[in-house]
């Protein structure tokens, strides 16, 4: 019987220049063959009401620029030659991070994962007082 693993990355991305990312991501949609049941052929999608939606998206939209190079594909590779193990693609997001520095985003992304125990890593007051034994991380055991 076959036993499922959840492999789960998370990857921040810094977007430092929003304008290149977002022509980037224009010159690639352009250049994609999309299609919907709707429009099969992509010249026609492309025209559409719904692609052209989209493609006001990725040029006003980081978010929406950036999902333009995320390839789940991609990252199910990482798991190519291990033995006994093959990736299944569940899927990709990108989502914003409401932050003005990696540390604040950090924060962000740790409360969205439900990730309690985030602040008292960063925290070195924290991480000194457990170590001596003093405080203990939330859900570790006491100690002696």
């Amino acid at each position: 019987m076959a036993k499922f693993m959840l492999v789960k990355f998370s990857l921040m991305a810094e977007i430092t220049d929003a304008d290149a990312l977002r022509e980037a991501a224009l010159k690639k949609f352009d250049a994609d063959d999309s299609t919907s049941d709707d429009y099969p052929d992509a010249a026609d999608w492309h025209a559409s009401e719904e692609g052209q939606e989209e493609r006001r998206q990725i040029a006003t939209q980081g978010r929406d620029a950036l999902n333009q190079f995320v390839d789940p594909t991609k990252a199910s590779r990482l798991l190519d030659g291990v033995p006994g193990v093959k990736a299944v693609i569940l899927g990709s997001s990108v989502g914003e991070l409401e932050s003005t520095t990696q540390n604040e985003a950090r924060d962000v992304w740790a409360n969205r994962e439900g990730i309690t125990w985030w602040p008292e890593v960063r925290d070195a007051e924290l991480a000194r007082q457990h170590r001596e034994g003093i405080t203990q991380w939330p859900g570790s055991e006491p100690t002696d």
